[in-house]
């Protein structure tokens, strides 16, 4: 009987097969090493989509005072500086800068630069940059409508 349970122990062995502490240990390893690898992508992402995020709220803000000012009927405008608009900042790591109809090149807005919308609506043909590290996203806004064309480069 003793050779049969010495079998049977045999057998059981063979059939509960481990993985060794050495196999763990080089599949945790490559698991960190994929991951670690991803992170920065992974950053990036996020951060560009704050940067998109930021855009649409910029470009919402730009319709709803073009929409007082027709419902109104009085001047309205929306306050520029390299943080953001007022009251609307933009996310960490993100500046704004200006681009006019008359100005060759982007900018950060003077002090106290305003975008200006009219009774009917109408406002400066404006172009907004937004960067952060090599991330830009373009918005630049017909005059008429204040509808925005999204560029990103």
């Amino acid at each position: 009987m003793t050779a049969t349970s010495e079998n049977n122990q045999k057998a059981r062995r063979k059939s509960f097969r481990a993985f060794t502490l050495l196999e763990i240990i080089i599949a945790l390893s490559l698991v960190a090493i994929l991951i670690s690898a991803s992170l920065p992508y992974l950053f990036d992402s996020f951060a560009a989509a704050a940067g998109d995020r930021a855009a649409d709220a910029i470009t919402k803000r730009a319709q709803e005072i073009r929409s007082k000012s027709m419902e109104s009927g009085e001047r309205q405008r929306i306050i520029l500086t390299s943080s953001g608009i007022k009251d609307m900042p933009l996310p960490n790591g993100w500046t704004l800068e200006v681009k006019g109809l008359n100005d060759a090149k982007f900018h950060a807005p003077a002090r106290n630069q305003s975008w200006e919308f009219n009774a009917a609506g109408i406002c400066e043909p404006l172009s907004l940059r937004l960067i952060n590290k090599d991330r830009e996203i373009l918005l630049s806004f017909d005059a008429l409508t204040a509808q925005p064309a999204h560029d990103d480069e």
